[in-house]
C-alpha cells in the first residue's frame, strides 16, 4: 500500500482513534504492514466505521502471537460502531457486528481474528470464522493480517 493508502485510511472519517499513537502506526511504513493497512482499507471501503484500541505502540509485546503479531506490525485490535460516535459501539451478536466479522473473514488480507470480552460469543465466532481465537482483555477485536 502506498502512502497515499495509509493517509487515506487514517484520514477517512470512518476511522476514529482512541490514542494519536495508533494514527503514527498505521501512517508508519516500518511500524505497520502493508496487508494490515490493505485488510483495514477492505473494511472501510465496506462501509464499515472503526474505533481502533491498539495498534503497536499502545500494546503490550504478543510475541506468543509468532510471526504475525501486534509487535511485528501484522494487527490491529478495534471495536465497530454504528456512527462516527466514539461510544456508539455496536453490540455482539448485532447484525452490523456478524457483518464485520464476515467480511473481515472473508477478506484475503486477513491471517486471523480474535475476539475478546464481549465479542467471544457463538455467533460472534461463527461469523469470524476458521482463523479465530479467544483473545485476553478487555472487549475487541483482534485482526490479524497474512504475510503475503
Amino acid at each position: 500500500m502506498s502512502q497515499q493508502a495509509r493517509d487515506w485510511l487514517i484520514s477517512h472519517p470512518n476511522t476514529l482513534f482512541q490514542r494519536d499513537t495508533q494514527r503514527d502506526d498505521l501512517r508508519d511504513e516500518n511500524v505497520t504492514k502493508t496487508e494490515l493497512i490493505a485488510l483495514l482499507v477492505d473494511l472501510i471501503q465496506k462501509g464499515h466505521i472503526i474505533l481502533f484500541t491498539a495498534v503497536k505502540s499502545d500494546h503490550h509485546p504478543d510475541n506468543d502471537l509468532g510471526f504475525h503479531s501486534h509487535e511485528n506490525g501484522f494487527c490491529a485490535d478495534v471495536w465497530p460502531l454504528n456512527t462516527t460516535a466514539p461510544t456508539d459501539y455496536v453490540n455482539a451478536n448485532e447484525p452490523k457486528m456478524i457483518q464485520f466479522l464476515a467480511d473481515a473473514a472473508r477478506s484475503t488480507w486477513l491471517y486471523q481474528i480474535g475476539l475478546a470480552g464481549s465479542a467471544d460469543t457463538a455467533q460472534d465466532t461463527s461469523a469470524a470464522g476458521r482463523t479465530k481465537f479467544s483473545d485476553d482483555g478487555a472487549d475487541h477485536i483482534h485482526l490479524g493480517a497474512n504475510s503475503d
